[in-house]
């Protein structure tokens, strides 16, 4: 998160703390929340039931926890469980986006545009960009995206601004150009859009170490 505060990139406001800590903190969390596990052995959250999103009160966070607990130990109950993030949720989504760049050791970095957060997969709509890639090129890999339609806004919720949409991947291509010697993947998903911003809530980042 570090990496992508400093590179400009508008990540939810939140905070780590121990699972045994959550407690004291609850009263002055402001909700609603999005809860993670936090472990380097879970880079893809979802899948283990690692995320609760939309978490109302006090009440509701507990429950996820317990929860959390129960299908962690349940799908990996090798991972050592003692952490979680707690962040802000996320208002007026328009569109979740998965913002990938991996480095191919013939082609050198790929940038991999798609609709996100669990349609990623299952969608299957993505465009492959060779980088470097001009805004021009990002902004037509988006417009031929079927989940496009929801960017221009769908059914009376508000289009996306465009240009912030596409500043925000320019950032983040250009972090990865920064830290080509080192970088191997970079996993942005989902890449919230929203009516004026583009938020990262949750990214996978995996380095050499050189």
């Amino acid at each position: 998160q570090a990496l992508l505060q400093a590179a400009g990139i508008d990540i939810p406001p939140g905070c780590v703390c121990a699972i045994d800590a959550l407690e004291a903190m609850v009263d002055q969390l402001e909700f609603p929340v999005v809860l993670k596990a936090v472990s380097a052995e879970l880079p893809h959250k979802s899948e283990a039931g690692a995320v609760r999103v939309g978490l109302q009160d006090a009440a509701q966070l507990r429950e996820a926890l317990r929860q959390m607990r129960l299908d962690l130990a349940a799908a990996a109950p090798q991972i050592d469980f003692a952490q979680v993030l707690v962040e802000s949720m996320v208002e007026g989504v328009i569109a979740e986006l998965m913002v990938g760049i991996n480095t191919d050791p013939q082609f050198g970095q790929l940038l991999v545009l798609a609709s996100g957060g669990v349609l990623v997969e299952l969608a299957r709509d993505a465009r492959t960009l060779l980088l470097p890639a001009s805004d021009a090129e990002i902004r037509a890999a988006l417009e031929s995206l079927r989940c496009f339609t929801l960017l221009q806004g769908f059914r009376g919720k508000p289009a996306a601004d465009m240009d912030c949409v596409i500043a925000s991947i320019r950032r983040l291509v250009d972090l990865a150009e920064a830290r080509r010697d080192c970088l191997v993947e970079m996993d942005i998903n989902p890449l919230m859009v929203t009516a004026d911003r583009c938020i990262a809530a949750d990214v996978l980042i995996r380095e050499t170490v050189i």
